[in-house]
C-alpha cells in the first residue's frame, strides 16, 4: 500500500495539493476566527455559537445533502447525461433552500424564546439568506470536484475566504464587530464569491439549456433522503452539544467548549480537501470490475496521509493544550485545556469514519453512513442529556467521545463487509 501511494505520487500532488491548499486557505478562516472569539465578548459568542449550530442544521436541509448525491452521479461520465443530472440537481436544491430560508424567517421569535438569556435579534434573517448563497455557491463548484478541478477551487476558495476575512477586518478595525449577524454577513459576501468565480470556471460543464430529465430528479431525491439521514445524525452527534450546553450550562463553558471545536475543526477541513478526491475518484473506481479490488487500500491510503498531515496538531492539542489555550485566547478559556486534549486526540479516529463513509456512499450505499450515525447520535443526546448537568463542557466531550467512535467503527464494519463480499463475487 505505501508502495502505491509512492506511485502516485505525482497524481496526489497534481489533484490532491490544491485541494488541500483550498482547505488550508478555509483553515486560515478557521484561525482568524480565533481573533473574532477574542474581540467579542462571551454573551456574544456564545451567540454566535448557537446561531452557528442552527446554521449547520438550516444549510444541510437547504440543499447540501443533495450536493454528495449530485457529485457521485455526475463525476461517473462526461456526457448530456450527467449535465441533464446536475440541472436536476440545481433545481431540486434551489427548492429546498428556498423553503428553508422561509422557514427561518417564520421561526425567529420561536428561536428567542427558547433562548431567552442569549440575544438573537436578526440572526434568522442573515441565516436565510446564507441558506440561499450557501446552496448557490456549491452547485457550479460541485461541477468542478466531479471533473478532479481542484486548482480552479482553490482560486475559488483563495479568492472567497480573503473577501470573508477583508470584510471582518473592516469591522474590527472601525472597532464596530460586535454581533454575530456582521459575521454572518462576511459569510454570505464570501458565498456570492464563490458563486461567480465557480460559474466561471465551470462554464463549459454546465448546460442549462438541456433541461433535465424527471426520473433524474427522482434518482437524486431518492439517493439524497438517505443522505439526510446521515447528514442529520451526523450534525446531530457533532452540534447538538453546543444547543444543549447553551441551554443547560453557563455561558462560559459553552464558549470555551465552542473555542475548543473551532480549532479542532482546523483539522477537520483535512478530511473535507480528501473528499474533493476521493469521493470521484472511488466512484470511478468502482464502476470498474478491475479497478474496485484496489478501492479499501486507496481509503487506507488517504487515512495514513491524513492521519500523518495531522499528527503536529494532535501533538499541540494534546501535548499542550492550556498552553495553546492561553496563548491563542489570552487566558480567556485556559479552563476548557481537557476538552482540546480530548477533542484533538479523537481527530485521529474520526478519519475513519469520514474515509469509508466516502467509500459507502461511492458504491451507492449511504445507507451504512446512516445507519452508524443514527447509532451515534443516540448516544449523543442521551450522554450529553445524562452528563451535561453534572459535569458541564467536559460531559459533552465524553459524549462525544462516544459517539465518534462508534459511528466509526460502524461505518467501518458494514462498508468493509459489503465491499469485500462484492469483490469475492467478481
Amino acid at each position: 500500500m505505501i508502495r502505491e501511494i509512492l506511485g502516485f505520487r505525482e497524481k496526489i500532488v497534481k489533484i490532491g495539493l490544491p485541494a488541500l491548499i483550498s482547505n488550508a486557505v478555509i483553515v486560515l478562516w478557521g484561525f482568524f476566527s480565533i481573533l473574532i472569539i477574542r474581540i467579542l465578548p462571551e454573551e456574544t459568542y456564545a451567540a454566535y455559537a448557537i446561531a452557528r449550530s442552527i446554521q449547520i442544521f438550516a444549510v444541510m436541509f437547504g440543499g447540501s445533502f443533495i450536493m454528495n448525491s449530485i457529485v457521485k452521479h455526475i463525476s461517473e461520465g462526461d456526457t448530456d447525461r450527467e449535465k441533464k443530472i446536475s440541472n436536476a440537481g440545481i433545481l431540486l436544491s434551489m427548492i429546498t433552500a428556498g423553503f428553508v430560508a422561509i422557514v427561518l424567517l417564520f421561526s425567529g421569535n420561536l428561536i428567542q424564546s427558547f433562548y431567552s438569556d442569549i440575544d438573537l435579534t436578526g440572526i434568522p434573517l442573515v441565516l436565510a439568506i446564507l441558506v440561499v448563497t450557501s446552496t448557490a455557491s456549491t452547485l457550479p463548484r460541485n461541477c468542478l470536484v466531479a471533473r478532479h478541478k481542484t486548482l480552479q477551487i482553490m482560486y475559488s476558495d483563495i479568492a472567497s475566504i480573503l473577501v470573508r476575512i477583508i470584510t471582518i477586518c473592516v469591522f474590527i478595525l472601525t472597532h464596530s464587530l460586535n454581533s454575530p449577524v456582521q459575521i454572518f454577513g462576511a459569510i454570505i459576501a464570501s458565498n456570492i464569491t464563490s458563486l461567480l468565480v465557480c460559474l466561471y470556471f465551470a462554464r463549459n460543464d454546465m448546460d442549462l439549456s438541456l433541461g433535465f430529465e424527471k426520473e433524474h430528479v427522482f434518482m437524486l431525491f431518492r439517493f439524497s433522503l438517505i443522505l439526510l439521514g446521515a447528514g442529520l445524525a451526523n450534525s446531530i452527534y457533532t452540534k447538538t452539544d453546543i444547543l444543549i450546553l447553551g441551554k443547560m450550562a453557563s455561558n462560559a463553558e459553552t464558549a470555551g467548549y465552542s473555542a475548543c471545536q473551532t480549532l479542532t475543526s482546523l483539522m477537520v477541513n483535512i478530511n473535507v480537501a480528501s473528499k474533493i478526491v476521493m469521493l470521484p475518484l472511488l466512484s470511478r473506481m468502482w464502476q470498474s470490475k478491475e479497478n474496485r479490488r484496489n478501492v479499501i487500500r486507496r481509503v487506507m491510503g488517504a487515512i495514513i496521509l491524513i492521519n500523518l498531515l495531522q499528527i503536529p496538531v494532535v501533538i499541540l492539542f494534546a501535548g499542550f493544550p492550556r498552553q495553546t489555550l492561553h496563548l491563542l485566547y489570552s487566558g480567556k478559556y485556559d479552563g476548557a485545556s481537557a476538552i482540546l486534549m480530548v477533542l484533538g486526540l479523537l481527530a485521529l479516529v474520526r478519519v475513519f469514519g469520514s474515509q469509508f463513509s466516502n467509500l459507502s456512499v461511492a458504491m451507492g450505499k449511504p445507507s451504512y453512513p446512516l445507519y452508524s450515525l443514527i447509532v451515534s447520535a443516540f448516544f449523543n443526546i442521551a450522554l450529553n442529556i445524562i452528563l451535561i448537568p453534572d459535569y458541564g463542557a467536559f460531559g459533552a466531550v465524553i459524549a462525544t467521545v462516544i459517539a465518534v467512535t462508534l459511528g466509526s467503527a460502524s461505518v467501518v464494519f458494514l462498508t468493509t463487509r459489503y465491499c469485500r463480499s462484492h469483490i469475492s463475487a467478481i
